[in-house]
């Protein structure tokens, strides 16, 4: 089994099917490659954040709205770019109206092609990851991390335990935890050696590791391996093709 979310060997074990034959997979989007990693993070907006999708229940675009209520009532500087629509756009815009946000501190931009959504991610110094468990991988998860941001991402959506390793390349806070996300929002604004250094390590996850490059040559040698008769749970030790375990149960909420 190729498992295109962290939550797939658990799901799958608890049938019994697949266990100790799972194996990480994913979701492989364009990867770019900068010709400088440094003069692309040096050339963002620190204090702009991002917000990417669908504005649907599942995916919480509405925590975004809290966190940014919280930051300015803190004092702090920034600036939300929302981009995306949906079924809660304009309870999203009230939201944001009623905490007098909109327009100052929140942008929504609508809909736009992948290339400008990349051009954003290109210049925010920080993106939000919001989804829960509904999101089977979030290829905007990837994105964000192959433009350098630094990434503050839910638990329960099923690319981030993959992809981002927590304090390393990025923030992970549990799904439906507002507090934490703002404090770890608040964080990186606040520190941008940090966002800097989650925004580069973010960038390497990507072009060096999570890629279709990498996983198509390592999905070969699995392949071979297994069809060799032999054990292939040491093959690789992390990224596309390592063995895939259930992960504990408390990333198994909302």
């Amino acid at each position: 089994m190729l498992c295109a979310s962290a939550y797939t060997a658990g799901d799958y074990a608890k049938f019994g099917l697949f266990r100790g034959r799972c194996y990480k997979w994913g979701y492989f989007p364009e990867t770019i490659r900068y010709p400088s990693i440094d003069d692309l993070i040096n050339r963002k907006a620190k204090a702009t954040i991002l917000w990417c999708g669908r504005f649907l229940g599942w995916k919480h675009p509405d925590d975004v709205i809290e966190v940014a209520r919280r930051l300015h009532d803190a004092g702090c500087c920034f600036k939300i770019e929302m981009i995306g629509t949906g079924e809660m756009e304009q309870q999203l815009k009230r939201q944001a109206s009623e905490a007098g946000l909109l327009e100052t501190n929140i942008r929504f931009l609508g809909a736009m092609s992948p290339e400008a959504v990349r051009l954003h991610m290109e210049s925010a110094g920080i993106c939000l990851f919001t989804s829960d468990r509904q999101e089977g991988w979030g290829a905007v998860l990837n994105e964000a991390m192959n433009s350098g941001c630094a990434v503050v991402a839910s638990d329960a959506a099923g690319a981030t335990p993959y992809l981002v390793n927590d304090g390393v390349n990025g923030s992970v806070y549990h799904s439906g935890n507002i507090q934490e996300l703002y404090e770890k929002v608040r964080r990186l604004l606040e520190n941008t050696t940090m966002q800097y250094s989650f925004g580069k390590a973010a960038y390497q996850t990507i072009t060096e590791l999570w890629n279709a490059e990498v996983a198509a040559k390592r999905f070969l040698q699995l392949s071979q391996t297994l069809l060799n008769g032999t054990d292939a749970s040491g093959l690789f030790a992390n990224g596309p093709c390592s063995p895939a375990k259930p992960l504990r149960e408390d990333w198994y909420q909302r």
